[in-house]
């Protein structure tokens, strides 16, 4: 039987805006180690072709903006002593789940890596000539691709640190930091590193070169090791961001006297374990390598920290989590994936942030390093929150969400930049108005997204008053529909239309557009998921809103980015999930490839994966709500574990022909399903979804649409 880790490909994704890793880690582990190349490259700090400078232990995933981490770098060297080169060319790369190694050229030195959650684990085997050598840099970052004035953050640099040998083969230090993406604060790694061999020789370094004493402080410290004629050492590097006490108790813990090939074992079953949450049978090999490799994507962040653990800021009994890097990318789909196969662990990211908001007064939409990031378009934990009380997750104090959820609808913060909204502007105008000059209409359209869905908490938790009264504040989004062009627009505080005003317009930097935040008017209109029969109805109809969507995606404004995942999935509303599942298809063959520069766009914690996944097991959620569309799926099985419950939801296709893409005929646990979207408590108890597909599309699911949570 092959293996499901034999159809995951570490290297997918990794160039070009993709920037996801091919180094080893597990799911939502602290270490993710992995190759640091010189610059250019993406925030994973690495580009296939360019020279290896060393080997990191922490990393973001599939990020934009500035880069942050590459922390604590680990370099193999030979021969004589050194702290500066031109980085090596990698031989015979490969890589598989919680697996990487490479040979590092001309100097012969043959690199493997694993990790546990909280480990890196070195081993490399040098050549017969010439002194073993390994240099550990306490000040290592990946440096930005980005301009120093990008936004939403400063470039990263040490700013401080210390580094000392211990005993006869370990070295501990930490390094201190500031700058990346999202925020300014300062924030510290620590490690402890321990060798399988005595260390013959050391030296230390900071910023100026060698130093005398065995120890070294300050910026940019560095050790170098040298190991004599041995041809093979290991090292077990443990990071902690609480103290260097905790990194050494994870080597001992984790490690404890297993070798290099039983923590590859172990971590190779961790992921055999996650994997198999979702099986799939049938459609290409290909298909499945880009399905299972997109999942070890989606369950690389946040980072889990565990309980009164790993979390430096305070003890409250509640499991932590960090880089959730953003909430805004994971809430269009990622969550919602998750919230099937391990509710547990979404009811966990809830509680956390509920607990951030206790201690900090507001709810984050970026979390990283211990400090929250900038808002890009209101509080999407408010989406979260009321999708996962929608869904019933069990373990959530809803009564303490709603409580920061009214929070975010009632009170201006003093710094809107990283917490809440442009409230009292917004209130004064019912809309948010150029005076608001930075994505004053998108921002507009999520925060009335978000006040439905604090509806949605309100009337679920049996408050009926605030319910209505959000609901009614949600339908503010139409303050700024401009009927003439039948589309989102901007005014001014006086409710001028802004003129003149091309609603194909891109800024350069589409991050500091005045009106839309990455994207434009085209691409932003179809932000009313509360409201879709209200949109339908606006535009005329649902032939006219049809022809509306064919003429978004024939004009090329379809960018597969986080904001417009959903946009394919709309023609459901109209009564044509057959053209939902030609744009699906479409989006996944075009804008999916199985190559090292196979994404278009940052993954984004899980948010580009998620809507493969979905796509292609035919069950896309809708953010914020309990509703999943369906089209046929690539596959002819797919069996989703759900949870720990035991429980489990088949799709079963009666084909996965390319051409055999449209639904004719459904049946839900025996009985005849005629809509072509379910609601959650359909699907977490388990059963069987069976399919009838062929290459002609049909009226199927046609005459029931799904639901509009509001019908303006």
């Amino acid at each position: 039987m092959v293996s499901i880790l034999s159809e995951v490909d570490p290297f997918i994704g990794v160039d070009g805006p993709g920037g996801c890793l091919c180094g080893p880690y597990l799911p939502y582990s602290l270490v993710r180690l992995g190759p640091d190349t010189l610059p250019p490259h993406t925030t994973n700090g690495y580009a296939t072709g360019s020279p290896i400078i060393g080997f990191s232990h922490t990393h973001v995933s599939g990020t934009g903006g500035l880069s942050r981490y590459g922390n604590i770098r680990v370099t193999p060297l030979v021969g004589a002593e050194r702290l500066a080169w031109d980085g090596f060319h990698a031989q015979d790369e490969c890589a598989s789940p919680g697996y990487y190694a490479v040979s590092l050229e001309p100097d012969g030195i043959r690199c493997e890596l694993t990790s546990t959650e909280r480990v890196g684990f070195h081993r490399y085997t040098f050549p017969s000539h010439g002194a073993a050598r390994i240099l550990l840099d306490a000040g290592a970052l990946i440096q930005p691709y980005h301009a120093a004035n990008d936004y939403n953050g400063t470039p990263p640099r040490c700013i401080g640190g210390i580094i000392e040998k211990l005993g006869s083969n370990a070295v501990f230090g930490r390094g201190d930091f500031r700058g990346g993406w999202g925020h300014d604060h300062p924030y510290s790694v620590y490690f402890y590193a321990r060798a399988s061999r005595p260390i013959r020789s050391c030296r230390a370094a900071d910023a100026s070169g060698f130093v005398t004493p065995g120890h070294a402080s300050g910026p940019n410290c560095r050790m170098l090791l040298g190991f004599g004629a041995e041809q093979m050492v290991e090292l077990q590097v443990g990071i902690s961001i609480v103290s260097i006490a905790q990194a050494r108790s994870s080597v001992e813990r984790e490690i404890g006297t297993k070798s290099f090939d039983d923590i590859r074992a172990e971590a190779e079953g961790k992921w055999e374990k996650m994997l198999s949450k979702i099986k799939v049978t049938g459609g290409t090999a290909v298909q499945r390598t880009l399905f299972h490799t997109l999942f070890t994507r989606l369950v690389c962040m946040p980072t889990d920290l565990g309980t009164n653990d790993e979390f430096p800021l305070w003890h409250s009994n509640v499991r932590h989590f960090t880089d959730f890097y953003c909430l805004w990318d994971s809430v269009r789909n990622a969550n919602s994936l998750i919230a099937l196969i391990d509710p547990e662990v979404v009811a966990a990211q809830i509680n956390c942030l509920i607990d951030v908001a206790d201690h900090t007064g507001w709810l984050p939409d970026g979390w990283i390093a211990g400090h929250r990031t900038c808002m890009q378009g209101g509080s999407s934990a408010d989406i979260l929150f009321a999708e996962a009380a929608l869904k019933e997750l069990p373990g959530i104090n809803y009564e303490e969400a709603f409580r920061h959820v009214q929070i975010n609808n009632e009170e201006e913060p003093s710094d809107v930049a990283t917490c809440g909204r442009y409230l009292a502007e917004y209130r004064r105008h019912g809309y948010l108005s150029t005076t608001v000059r930075s994505a004053c209409v998108s921002r507009h359209l999520e925060y009335a997204y978000q006040t439905w869905c604090a509806s949605a908490l309100a009337k679920k938790l049996g408050c009926r008053d605030l319910s209505q009264k959000y609901e009614s504040e949600s339908m503010w989004v139409w303050n700024l529909w401009r009927e003439s062009i039948r589309l989102f627009a901007p005014r001014d505080e006086k409710g001028r239309w802004v003129d003149p005003f091309d609603p194909a317009y891109h800024w350069p930097d589409r991050w500091n557009d005045p009106y839309f935040y990455e994207g434009n008017s085209w691409q932003w209109s179809f932000q009313v998921l509360h409201d879709i029969a209200g949109l339908i109805r606006r535009h005329g109809g649902a032939e006219s809103f049809i022809a509306h969507l064919d003429a978004f995606f024939e004009k090329g404004y379809f960018d597969c980015k986080e904001t417009m995942m959903h946009i394919p999935y709309l023609y459901h509303y109209a009564g044509r999930p057959d053209r939902s599942v030609e744009k699906a298809r479409w989006v996944c063959e075009r804008y999916f490839k199985s190559t090292r520069d196979g994404l278009s766009d940052n993954e984004d914690m899980g948010c580009q994966s998620a809507f493969y996944m979905c796509s292609s097991m035919g069950l896309y959620p809708v953010m914020g709500q309990d509703l999943y569309l369906l089209t046929a799926p690539i596959f002819r099985c797919t069996e989703i574990q759900l949870g720990s419950s035991g429980s489990v939801f088949r799709i079963e296709s009666d084909g996965d022909s390319a051409d055999a893409i449209y639904i004719t005929a459904a049946e839900l646990n025996g009985k005849a399903l005629d809509r072509a979207w379910l609601r959650h408590s359909e699907i977490i108890a388990g059963g069987t979804l069976r399919l009838c597909v062929s290459a002609k599309p049909s009226d199927w699911g046609s005459h029931q649409p799904p639901p509009s949570p509001i019908s303006s």
